[in-house]
């Protein structure tokens, strides 16, 4: 169940991160004759900024921001290659995120776009961006929009109508679909994430003998896993305008995501991939420990620890393998807790693991039997 709950928020957070894109706004008004949509951005009533646009089809994706030390860097270093439009002016203000060879010839061609762009960022805009059916500006300020805000939209909206006279196919953009797979995979990464994030934090009962073991080995996948996506994300959009942007993006995105799923992948690969014969151990219950826990806001939640009295001679082993050591205490399901005497027994059946990573297969106390889900 855990496993199909993870990859429908994988699947979930691939589709979320396509369908953000191209999406149309409803009318909020309109501005000489031109109907507008607006976003202003407001924390405890005041006002930090806005976003306002009118329609606009457009061939792809494109979008423009002031271009910053970080976009020359990134140009040095070759992984990003900008569209030059011979203005020297727009150049250097400008950061055009966009490789669909139409739309950097007609910013060539377009001398009043590129200057209705340019304008936009000398009064303080952070960013224009065609999303493939609007138009949009966006900026920081303490205010709502106005008059002179509009003014600059609708300007930019009157240079780029040319974006409509033709409208190529998308897939003249050589990086854009590779752009979409890219994000597409690891925002699928980070919904799988939230799924283990979530049982990790329903399901608190111990699944192996040593979760420490299990949490280096996570890490471990986590850091390899990281090196080479990144790596092959660098290949894969080194030469686009928008590849340090993606490389930057992917790289938090997993920096937050891989750590986590390392851990789950190992866990669960662990269990469903064993299939050597479990170990049976009968150990004595000293006591079972119910502790409280108190969190935010006055929150309370309870962890079930069960202690266990030292290894008998007779401990069963059915193949012969010496029994692995067990710690002192193990975090258990409350109904086992509720189960357990002091003096009684607990019979644990451990199972080597496919990654040498021992794990309780299943717990019993007396009638009561909790088995690790797969």
């Amino acid at each position: 169940m855990w496993i199909a709950f993870r990859l429908i928020l994988a699947i979930v957070g691939f589709v979320i991160r396509q369908l953000s894109r191209g999406k149309k706004r409803a009318s909020d008004g309109q501005f000489e004759g031109i109907a507008y949509f607006q976003k202003v951005r407001q924390t405890k009533q005041k006002t930090k900024g806005f976003t306002i646009g009118m329609e606009r089809r457009s061939p792809t994706w494109l979008r423009m921001h002031a271009e910053s030390s970080v976009d020359r860097f990134f140009k040095w270093l070759g992984v990003a290659n900008e569209v030059q439009t011979g203005d020297a002016r727009f150049d250097d203000l400008v950061y055009v995120t966009c490789d669909h060879p139409y739309v950097q010839a007609l910013l060539a061609e377009t001398p009043e776009l590129r200057d209705a762009v340019a304008q936009v960022f000398d009064e303080g805009y952070k960013r224009v961006v065609f999303n493939g059916s609007t138009v949009s500006i966006e900026r920081d300020a303490d205010y709502r929009p106005q008059h002179r805000d509009f003014q600059l939209l609708k300007r930019i909206h009157a240079a780029s109508a040319r974006l409509e006279d033709e409208m190529p196919s998308r897939f003249g953009d050589p990086f854009l679909w590779k752009a979409l797979l890219v994000e597409g995979v690891i925002w699928g990464l980070g919904g799988y994430a939230i799924g283990a994030a979530v049982e990790m934090f329903i399901n608190k009962e111990d699944h192996h003998i040593s979760h420490m073991d299990v949490v280096k080995a996570g890490m471990t996948l986590a850091a390899i896993a990281f090196v080479v996506l990144i790596a092959l994300i660098v290949l894969g959009m080194r030469g686009s305008s928008r590849g340090h942007r993606v490389i930057v993006e992917s790289a938090l995105v997993l920096l937050i995501a891989l750590p986590t799923s390392g851990i789950q992948i190992v866990g669960d690969t662990n269990r469903a991939l064993d299939k050597a014969p479990p170990i049976l151990v009968s150990r004595t219950i000293n006591q079972c420990e119910m502790r409280e826990h108190r969190g935010r806001r006055g929150r309370r939640w309870f962890s079930y620890h069960l202690w266990l009295g030292p290894a008998p001679a007779e401990a069963v082993d059915p193949v012969g393998k010496p029994p692995p050591a067990l710690p002192p205490s193990i975090e258990i399901a409350r109904v086992l807790c509720d189960a357990s005497t002091p003096g009684g027994t607990v019979e644990l059946t451990i199972s080597p693991g496919r990654w040498d990573l021992p794990w309780y297969r299943q717990i019993r106390v007396g009638e009561t039997v909790w088995a690790s889900p797969l």
